[in-house]
């Protein structure tokens, strides 16, 4: 009879998700090998591979959880006691070294969301990726169903695809293009007792374009500058700024 395997599937794929983070740190999400990962999981090459078939599979596999983390994060936000414009702005408004899962978060966002990338995958990671990515989506999608529903959106359903883009796009868009370069020019406020912690000020030049975005929909309540002050206090009470 064979003997028993040392660690469960569970136990297994917690070390090599480990082994795998720390081989990126000491190397870079290009240069690290799976021997890497293997070694520093302290498990034989056959044992990853059953888990991971390639350094593509090991970026996937990160992202996903890095998804999924950012997920629980936006689940919070979205509970939290603010009308629908206001808990939309609060995305922004957030910590975001709240839904930081690694030190190399954006550059791991950059290279999974490529084709080369998905291309190279095995369709097992990808499929988790995707459907990771869904159930965010998804989750929006019923926030702002349920705007319409109670009334708040007046509109009712006729706008919910547009805002729910709209909004991801544009905050997708800054934190890609522009927030490297608002730290530079200090508009963003550092938490010097963190050096990833990064608070948009509630005057940034983002949430003011989000909030005139969302204030050309028909809500029963739009947004003022005082709701945006309140909002800020409500993340703050729920240490999530």
């Amino acid at each position: 009879m064979a003997p028993a395997p040392r660690f469960s599937a569970e136990e297994q794929e917690r070390l090599i998700i480990c082994a795998a983070i720390k081989a990126i740190e000491e190397s870079s999400l290009l240069d690290f090998s799976m021997s890497a990962i293997a070694k520093l999981a302290g498990l034989s090459m056959g044992s990853v591979y059953k888990f991971v078939q390639c350094k593509e599979d090991v970026l996937i596999a990160l992202a996903t959880r890095m998804y999924q983390e950012r997920q629980s994060v936006f689940e919070k936000v979205l509970a939290l006691p603010l009308t629908t414009p206001e808990r939309i702005l609060a995305t922004s408004l957030l910590d975001f070294s709240k839904v930081q899962m690694y030190n190399f978060d954006n550059q791991l966002e950059s290279i999974v969301n490529t084709e080369a990338m998905m291309k190279r995958c095995s369709e097992r990671w990808l499929t988790r990726m995707i459907a990771c990515g869904k159930k965010c989506e998804a989750m929006f999608q019923q926030f702002l169903q349920a705007a319409a529903d109670s009334g708040e959106l007046t509109s009712g359903n006729r706008d919910i695809e547009e805002i729910n883009l709209g909004t991801w796009s544009l905050s997708v868009g800054y934190f890609k293009t522009v927030r490297l370069h608002q730290c530079w020019h200090n508009d963003l406020k550092e938490n010097t007792e963190d050096e990833n912690s990064f608070v948009l000020a509630a005057d940034n030049i983002h949430i003011r374009t989000m909030k005139r975005l969302v204030n050309t929909y028909d809500w029963q309540q739009k947004i003022s500058n005082d709701d945006i002050e309140k909002v800020c206090l409500h993340l703050t009470g729920a240490q999530l700024r």
